[in-house]
C-alpha cells in the first residue's frame, strides 16, 4: 500500500516522488519546475529545505536549498500514521546501499513529508477503519550521504 503511494507521493532528501498537497517548507521562493520542496532535519545541519524531483523522474538525490550541497540515499523508513486514531497504517524500509559511498559517513535525517486528510492522500480508496476526514501523516527517518 505505502510502496505504491511513495511512487506518487514524495521522499525528502533521500528519495523522491510527487505530493498531493504542498509540504511544509521554509525556503525562499517556489521550487524549480518538476520539483518539490520538503523541510527535513539532519544531524549536524539542523532544519534544512531540500528540493527533490517529482514522480517517475526521481533519482533519489535531493538538493539543499539556499546553500551548496546535496544528499544521496542510503536507507529510508517511511511511516504512514492515522493521527486521528493514533494508528500506524504502514511502514516501509528501503535500502539503496552506499554503493560508491561506502567509505563516507551517513547522516541521520528525518521529517514530516505530508500531513493531510485521508481522502486527499488515498483518494476514494480509503482503507477499512480509516475515515476520509481522518488526518494522516507521512514521516521519513533516513540515512544519507551529504555532499557539499
Amino acid at each position: 500500500m505505502l510502496a505504491a503511494k511513495l511512487i506518487l507521493i514524495l521522499a525528502g532528501l533521500i528519495a523522491a516522488a510527487g505530493l498531493t498537497s504542498p509540504p511544509a517548507a521554509a525556503a525562499s521562493g517556489p521550487a524549480p519546475p518538476g520539483k518539490e520542496i520538503v523541510q527535513i532535519a539532519c544531524d549536524g545541519l539542523g532544519p534544512i529545505p531540500v528540493t527533490v524531483q517529482r514522480g517517475d523522474n526521481a533519482n533519489g538525490a535531493g538538493q539543499i536549498v539556499d546553500m551548496k550541497g546535496h544528499g544521496m540515499p542510503v536507507q529510508n523508513t517511511f511511516t504512514l500514521i492515522d493521527l486521528t486514531t493514533s494508528t500506524v497504517l504502514d511502514t516501509e524500509v528501503t535500502t539503496t546501499g552506499q554503493n560508491g559511498h561506502s567509505n563516507q559517513p551517513a547522516t541521520h535525517c528525518s521529517g514530516v513529508l505530508l500531513e493531510s486528510y485521508a481522502s486527499d492522500y488515498f483518494g476514494t480508496d480509503v482503507p477499512l477503519g480509516v475515515a476520509p476526514t481522518d488526518t494522516v501523516q507521512l514521516t521519513l527517518d533516513a540515512l544519507a550521504v551529504i555532499k557539499p
